[in-house]
């Protein structure tokens, strides 16, 4: 059952992982004159300099290589729907508190970059497209273990 529609919805969760570790999760935008900082996954980068600071943004990183791996993982446990479904919810806990930590660290480093506002990116909110993939996976994991169930059930 490696080819049903949960094997597509954590495909998919993967995608917005990757995004959300490649894509810049917003700017930092000067009030007066100035060229906008990058946040991206790994860091700020300055839009002056080109540098890169806050180098602590490695552990949204950790977190996202984590997550890809483990719907790798959740993928090919479809001998195992049970153990498939309750990876799902152990992964959307942790897909939470990297939310979590992405935020706060989105938000001390507004606080210390002063005079500048934060504008967010789109791959701000892929952890929680994923999320939403997430379930979808968790229902139709759901859905076969009882299609499962019944089919035993009628022999």
């Amino acid at each position: 059952m490696i080819q049903r529609k949960q094997t597509i919805y954590l495909f998919f969760c993967i995608i917005c992982f990757i995004i959300c570790a490649v894509a810049p999760l917003g700017s930092l935008i000067p009030e007066g004159m100035g060229v906008a900082s990058v946040v991206n996954s790994i860091g700020v980068v300055d839009g002056d300099s080109g540098a890169l600071s806050y180098p602590y943004f490695a552990l949204p990183v950790f977190f996202l290589a984590l997550n890809v791996f483990w719907s790798l993982a959740i993928i090919f446990m479809y001998k195992n729907r049970k153990t498939q479904a309750l990876n799902c919810y152990i992964q959307l806990a942790a897909i939470l508190v990297e939310v979590i930590v992405c935020c706060a660290l989105v938000y001390y480093t507004s606080i210390d970059a002063k005079e500048l506002s934060f504008r967010p990116g789109f791959a701000l909110c892929t952890p929680i497209i994923a999320m939403i993939f997430l379930l979808l996976a968790h229902k139709g994991i759901m859905d076969d273990e009882r299609l499962v169930r019944a089919a035993d059930r009628i022999r």
